[in-house]
């Protein structure tokens, strides 16, 4: 095992002042097989109480990205593993904005169209599907490595990147990534949430939670991150682990993590 993946009880307590930023995947990182837990939104409140940033990014649809930053206390979401950021302006209104690495609005539809017919009989699409502006996801306990391979070869024929998460197979337009897509909207996330840090610091002062293999770009962006259990479980499959381990899943870790940076001592 990397001798840099440690459990959490050898967490730095110093790092609870140095974090500023706090960029957290959402499903099994936040939610609990699909729902919020009362402790995991109590988590939030928190850390938001403690003056943190939230940044959410998440393979998660457009649709389910709205109902975040409308209802969860969260600063802006990073959807589609960075397709488009999500944020409120000045007069409280959501904003969408599109990744420009997406290529032109027709071109993109067309792929998109042509990817949804070829496996529309085949393959079992995300129940959120009818959601995403520019994402395909499948859902991933429906696939045998046969289907699994036979799928990513059709994703990749058609020029697109595959992302493989613990529910979904993920289809991006454009070589991107969830950190890439921060990368990519930083100037407006600074620029919306009013912050001074430039990108540096910006990467110093964050700590990244994650779950699964879709986040290792995030544990490879921030030097400063965590796991749940399921990355400690799958840790052989990892190319990137994190700094730290919890050894709770979805929003008990979650709520374990924010207990850790909100203590008073």
């Amino acid at each position: 095992m990397d001798t840099a993946f440690k459990d959490i009880c050898r967490f730095d307590p110093s790092l609870k002042g140095r974090i500023k930023f706090i960029i957290s995947d959402v499903d099994d990182t936040i939610t609990t097989d699909g729902r919020l837990l009362p402790k995991a939104l109590d988590a939030l409140y928190k850390l938001k109480d403690a003056g943190k940033y939230i940044i959410l990014v998440t393979g998660g649809s457009a649709g389910w990205s709205d109902g975040y930053i409308r209802q969860w206390p969260v600063d802006c979401v990073v959807s589609e593993s960075g397709a488009l950021l999500l944020y409120r302006s000045e007069d409280n209104s959501i904003c969408y904005e599109t990744n420009p690495l997406i290529r032109d609005s027709i071109e993109a539809s067309s792929i998109r169209s042509s990817i949804l017919k070829m496996t529309e009989e085949k393959y079992v699409f995300s129940s959120d599907q009818y959601a995403r502006i520019y994402d395909i996801a499948y859902e991933r306990n429906c696939l045998d490595d046969s289907s699994l391979s036979s799928l990513l070869d059709i994703i990749r024929n058609n020029g697109c990147k595959a992302l493989i998460s613990s529910i979904h197979v993920n289809v991006l337009l454009a070589d991107y990534s969830k950190a890439d897509g921060i990368k990519t909207f930083f100037s407006r996330i600074k620029s919306v949430l009013g912050f001074s840090e430039d990108w540096s610091d910006f990467v110093s002062s964050s700590l990244a939670l994650g779950d699964s293999r879709n986040d290792e770009a995030l544990f490879r962006m921030f030097p400063h991150s965590i796991g749940n259990k399921r990355v400690f479980d799958e840790r052989s499959s990892f190319s990137v682990l994190p700094e730290y381990y919890t050894m709770e899943y979805g929003g008990e870790s979650f709520a374990h993590v924010a207990g850790l940076l909100c203590a008073k001592n």
